[in-house]
């Protein structure tokens, strides 16, 4: 059985963790970028309708789209430095050792 010092255990569990992460991070990009695409094709008068000035709502959106990429991308950095690489450590260690750190 298994134990939580067993290197293979916690590679598996950091695997199953850093995938439910990835997993939450690309379901709310797509949501926008299929939402996104779906507007484009069924609401083009109101991706047309004017936001400030010559700028309209579509173009706002697509901003938003592309700020929303590197917010996400700057969340899993920060989560991956402050919670996978850690954890890959310990599993180095508890693989090169036989043990956990």
């Amino acid at each position: 059985m298994p134990t939580s010092d067993d290197p293979k255990h916690m590679m598996a569990s950091l695997v199953a963790r850093k995938l439910r992460f990835i997993a939450v991070l690309s379901v709310i990009y797509l949501t926008s970028y299929v939402g996104l695409t779906v507007l484009a094709g069924f609401a083009r008068p109101f991706l047309a309708a004017k936001a400030l000035g010559p700028v309209n709502v579509g173009f706002v959106l697509i901003a938003a789209n592309y700020v929303l990429s590197w917010v996400l991308a700057l969340i899993y950095v920060r989560v991956a430095n402050e919670t996978f690489d850690p954890l890959v450590a310990r599993v180095a260690v508890a693989l090169r050792t036989g043990r956990a750190a």
